[in-house]
């Protein structure tokens, strides 16, 4: 009898120990404060040479812009600075250069407002001192994997050190722009000719709904009826 009732007794203890957290540290585990990911800025420059025979861009130059203009609308922040040489025999033409390329990055769809000229000093010897552009964007580093420890060896039924360090790490691999880690975008305005249609019409007694055509219905063709 006093075998059965020890045993009853240990029976609730040993199911306790197999499941749950042990503390408040182990219940409210989050990953990204054990594995966190830093978010640093980065400069990226760019060069286009300025040699003193120049005359305009070449089309190497015009397709390295356009592919840095993309690049900095996908992860550029600030403004895209433009910085010509100063007290080189080529400084005319590099500030000539320096114009062009403005042209050529607001085409490109990036606002006057977010590009920037400037100059740096250039030694009097280099006759073809580069135009350097750059802009500044952000890198996620995340925090090193491997501390596997002894998985067969777990009294205490704690979390491993490495739990969720995979899953930070393919996050700060695969952003978009690491930016975002470190908090939200602003809104865009909002499309003010639209709001004040529907106002409008409201106020009037008007539907504001859009008005659709037929081609919108998505019925069934009646070729066949």
């Amino acid at each position: 009898m006093m075998k059965q009732l020890t045993g009853a007794l240990l029976l609730p203890l040993l199911l306790a120990a197999c499941g749950g957290f042990n503390g408040v540290e182990q219940a409210q585990y989050d990953a990204a404060r054990r594995h966190p990911i830093a978010v640093d800025p980065q400069i990226m420059t760019y060069e286009i040479p300025a040699a003193p025979d120049k005359i305009a861009l070449t089309l190497e130059d015009k397709s390295a812009l356009r592919a840095l203009a993309r690049a900095f609308k996908e992860r550029g922040h600030g403004s895209l600075n433009i910085a010509a040489p100063s007290g080189s025999p080529n400084t005319g033409v590099a500030l000539n250069l320096s114009t062009e390329i403005g042209q050529l990055l607001h085409e490109e769809g990036i606002a006057h407002s977010d590009i920037s000229h400037g100059t740096y000093r250039a030694s009097a010897a280099n006759s073809a001192a580069p135009l350097i552009l750059s802009y500044r964007r952000y890198v996620a580093t995340p925090s090193p994997c491997g501390n596997w420890g002894d998985y067969a060896y777990n009294p205490k039924n704690v979390v491993t050190s490495n739990l969720g360090c995979a899953s930070q790490n393919n996050m700060a691999a695969i952003l978009a722009d690491p930016a975002d880690l470190k908090g939200p975008r602003g809104t865009d305005p909002a499309y003010a000719p639209r709001r004040d249609e529907v106002l409008t019409k409201y106020r009037k007694g008007e539907s504001t709904a859009t008005e659709r055509v037929e081609e919108e219905s998505g019925n069934v063709s009646e070729v066949s009826r």
